[in-house]
């Protein structure tokens, strides 16, 4: 069970991405009601919803590692021996932290030179070097998620192991197994 410290960092990247939706909510209503009841804009209400769209996908990736939800293409896993998944799983993440650090040293030296140059958006006004940084944050995060996530994986093993997604599926469904079979091998009546 988490304890409150713990369950503050784990909430940490959530927390951010609704006080995001939620400003982004504020601004998008404000225009809509200021374009169509009072009939003028501020230019830079789409501008700041954008970035902070991007915020928000950089930091719901981190979400996404810490709940084991990127996308992952399972079938190249299933071709290895099944002694060798376990360490091909725990292979895979510190392949994806290292990704994670090489884009965050890149985006951040980008970040520092839009800091140096001063360039700034155009509608907002904002330092760019503020909307890049989303990347080297975003991807830090990822890579505190990953070193949390192999620790865990490393201290409990039996989180490694395979799970039969249709094993799954036939006890979420409160079926046995022999009910199952039954129910696949009946015949399709034709239309």
């Amino acid at each position: 069970m988490d304890t409150k410290k713990e369950k503050w960092y784990n909430e940490i990247e959530s927390n951010i991405a609704v006080l995001i939706v939620i400003v982004m909510l504020i601004i998008l209503t404000q225009q809509v009601f200021m374009r169509y009841i009072v009939h003028r804009t501020f230019g830079w209400s789409d501008e700041a919803a954008r970035y902070l769209l991007i915020y928000f996908a950089y930091i719901t990736a981190a979400i996404a590692v810490y709940k084991n939800a990127h996308i992952k293409i399972d079938l190249i896993l299933k071709i290895w021996p099944a002694f060798l998944r376990p360490y091909l799983k725990l292979f895979s993440n510190v392949i994806f932290f290292i990704y994670c650090i090489v884009v965050a040293y890149f985006s951040g030296i980008l970040t520092l030179e839009l800091y140096l140059s001063g360039s700034i958006s155009l509608g907002f006004g904002l330092p760019m070097w503020i909307v890049y940084a989303s990347l080297p944050i975003g991807h830090i995060f990822m890579a505190i998620r990953l070193i949390q996530v192999e620790i865990n994986l490393i201290k409990h093993p039996e989180l490694l192991e395979d799970i039969d997604i249709d094993e799954l599926a036939i006890e979420e469904a409160g079926l046995t197994a022999e009910e199952s079979v039954k129910m696949n091998s009946k015949e399709v009546p034709k239309q």
